[in-house]
């Protein structure tokens, strides 16, 4: 069930939210400057993989718990950054929504993390992507799964 609202995705009750990140360990705009302001933690983990990994991690996902028990989803969807180019990978970020949706049906097993907050345009602000396309995306792929898409007002 996909829901969306009015909010501040940072605000949200989900158990996991997720943002798009690239793969060189620059989270220097938008959503994500703010995760790493507000969870320093979870950049220290994102830029710790991203110097051993580099671009390898195109299509993961990398899931970090913050000290207030929040889980941070870092969606490697992007190999670099800039608005020179469109940035988002469509396979990589259809991957990164199939990771979620294997997280959350494991989890639900053990009532674990098993609902998702989603910032509405999700790489298609400075990253360029097609919001038809990736909505379409997260409707296919996390169709039965707890998600709420968060609009920022």
């Amino acid at each position: 069930m996909i829901k969306t609202v009015d909010g501040n995705i940072l605000e949200a009750s989900e158990d996991i939210i997720c943002h798009q990140v690239n793969c060189k360990g620059v989270m220097g705009a938008g959503l994500a400057k703010q995760i790493k302001s507000k969870y320093p933690n979870v950049f220290k983990d994102y830029k710790q993989i991203c110097t051993e990994q580099g671009d390898d991690l195109l299509s993961s996902v990398q899931l970090i718990t913050t000290k207030d028990g929040k889980t941070i989803a870092n969606l490697f969807a992007q190999a670099g950054y800039g608005r020179t180019r469109k940035q988002t990978d469509y396979d990589a970020l259809r991957s990164c929504f199939q990771h979620l949706e294997d997280t959350v049906t494991q989890s639900s097993e053990e009532k674990n993390q098993t609902s998702i907050a989603i910032p509405y345009g999700i790489g298609c602000g400075l990253a360029g992507g097609d919001w038809m396309i990736v909505e379409e995306m997260i409707e296919e792929v996390l169709g039965d799964c707890e998600v709420t898409v968060y609009r920022f007002r």
